[in-house]
């Protein structure tokens, strides 16, 4: 309805403008109106023609009336304020959507993956790997695994990604924190440095690794060597933990894709030698850290890339005091390689604190590929996790947070997953563990699926009671003109347009949004309404109307990664 309405008023723009020489006419959008007084759909394409035309807006309005031919759904039109145009639609007019919604099932809303679709390198969590994940990541899971659906959706052809940042310090410490585990379990006398992890779990793996190799050989390796051992055995035990803690919330990856790896490779070298070629490397020194004070601060000759040349507001170091490439070149030479197996359009989802990062990031992709803005970075904010408002700190199994998993065997995936999307990725997020278990509306992912099985129930007590369902064709839904009824499939229609416009913003918050609200519609029509009633025309209409509504909600939720139970 709203593209037919919106080519008439394009069409009655063109004719307007048909005898001005070089003039073009501007695309019309529609909007629905907030309040029913003003119509179904308003549109403002009168406006941006006054200077052209030289006439008031109002009076280009009373000219595109004159011209345009509605469809027949259309009751009335007219002017209202400094030029916009309100349009309203015959009772029921667009009730003819349940039909469709109905019909089209659980691909209401999507668009097919073409041939030519736009590749897109999804990349998120990407969690260093030395323990558990913890709450924190859960929400920057939950934003990437959504925008992924999302995306998939619309029609994008999406590879999910996760980098692992297994090379670096980071490593080092893993490594030496389970060698001091195991020195313990051998009986050994053991004080852990404060830069050591502490968490149950290096115990877990040093007793793992005791299993299956001879403690005395470890002993008697190289301390490089048996560094290396052990970081990449820890290594590849956490991420068994992340793994399995990221199936919990059903997320999946396409690809891990390995930091260490990249520098065997070669290719962050390789990066580096071309960047000399280009001209666009100087040793040089930076000053200080902005906003920091550093006593003594001695500057040090290192190998530097021009990004400044290409945006940023310093130049950036690629290599080390030792020579060794720094975690920006790897970095860099990751994002290129994305670039070189063909994603001309990256997203990644990143932490809050790697907000000073992105610039470098674009600079240097800008440098390499000729791409601008690029990647996409979504900025996630923190996860306050609370117990009936008091913040919850510490964890029995890591020692220092609160790992995903505990909060997911807690509350349950769905829980976790709704309520983390009921915000925007800026926003901070309060995520009270007592509500998320609540069984009703303060909990706001019972509030959606009870719209979904109080749907289900009532098709299972007209059923008990002999009401027969029709076929989606034969239902008339003419009678469908009580408000609520009409406001229910307003908000259906809109939920095509919702999903591309979440898709083409990044903002797959809207999705959970737009899911209460259908609830909260839906709930407000079943208490003003008896669904199933002594007119039997009307009551195929509602019942179709909640079949749709049902179909919708399910349809949201599925992009958001929640489950529909017929029974709560």
């Amino acid at each position: 309805m709203k593209q037919a309405l919106e080519q008439a008023l394009q069409q009655a723009l063109e004719l307007l403008l048909k005898d001005i020489e070089g003039a073009e006419a501007p695309g019309v959008q529609l909007t629905r109106t907030k309040s029913r007084e003003h119509g179904d759909y308003a549109t403002n394409a009168a406006m941006p023609l006054a200077r052209l035309l030289k006439k008031s807006p109002q009076q280009i309005a009373a000219n595109i009336l004159d011209l345009v031919q509605w469809p027949d759904a259309v009751d009335s039109a007219e002017i209202a304020g400094p030029g916009f145009i309100n349009i309203r639609l015959k009772q029921a007019s667009e009730a003819g959507v349940l039909k469709t919604i109905l019909l089209a099932g659980d691909k209401y809303g999507h668009a097919p993956l073409v041939a030519n679709a736009e590749k897109v390198n999804l990349e998120f969590v990407s969690a260093n790997p030395t323990g558990p994940m913890h709450v924190g990541h859960a929400r920057g899971a939950v934003v990437g695994d959504v925008l992924g659906r999302l995306l998939a959706v619309c029609g994008r052809d999406v590879h999910r990604e996760y980098y692992i940042n297994d090379a670096g310090a980071q490593i080092g410490v893993l490594a030496e924190s389970v060698w001091l585990r195991m020195r313990e379990l051998e009986g050994e006398s053991i004080e852990l440095p404060e830069s050591a992890y502490p968490g149950a779990y290096v115990i877990d793996i040093a007793r793992a690794l005791l299993e299956r190799v001879d403690f005395q050989t470890l002993i008697a390796m190289n301390e490089d060597e048996r560094a290396k051992l052990i970081g990449r055995e820890a290594v590849a035990a956490n991420m068994a933990l992340i793994r399995d803690d990221l199936g919990a919330l059903n997320i999946a990856f396409d690809l891990y894709f390995s930091e260490s790896g990249l520098h065997e490779s070669g290719r962050v070298l390789e990066l580096i030698e071309k960047l000399k070629a280009d001209g666009i490397v100087y040793s040089g020194t930076l000053p200080p850290p902005k906003g920091k004070e550093v006593d003594d601060y001695e500057p040090v000759e290192q190998l530097l890339f021009r990004t400044t040349d290409f945006g940023d507001d310093v130049d950036r170091p690629l290599a080390k005091q030792d020579g060794t490439p720094t975690y920006f070149a790897a970095d860099i030479a990751y994002h290129v390689d994305k670039f070189q197996r063909g994603f001309g359009r990256m997203i990644d989802v990143w932490g809050a604190d790697h907000g000073g990062y992105v610039t470098r990031v674009h600079a240097a992709m800008k440098a390499l590929t000729g791409l601008e803005a690029q990647p996409d970075v979504l900025l996630v904010q923190m996860v306050n996790l609370t117990r009936d408002g008091k913040p919850v700190r510490m964890s029995k199994r890591a020692g220092t947070f609160v790992t995903l998993r505990e909060v997911v065997d807690e509350v349950g995936a769905d829980a976790v997953r709704f309520n983390f999307m009921t915000r925007r990725v800026e926003s901070q997020l309060d995520f009270d563990l007592e509500v998320a278990k609540k069984k009703n509306d303060e909990n706001p992912v019972y509030y959606v699926q009870y719209a979904y099985a109080r749907v289900c129930a009532i098709l299972r007590k007209a059923e008990e009671e002999g009401v027969v369902l029709a076929d989606v064709e034969d239902v008339d839904v003419s009678v469908l003109i009580a408000h609520e009824e009409q406001r229910l499939i307003a908000h259906m229609l809109a939920y095509p347009e919702l999903l591309i416009k979440a898709a083409d913003k990044l903002e797959p918050y809207r999705v959970a949004t737009y899911t209460m609200r259908l609830a909260a519609d839906f709930h407000s029509f079943y208490h003003k309404h008896r669904v199933v009633t002594e007119d039997a025309k009307l009551t195929a209409a509602r019942l179709l109307l909640a079949k749709a509504v049902a179909q919708v909600i399910r349809n949201g939720l599925a992009v958001l990664g929640v489950s529909s139970p017929e029974r709560m």
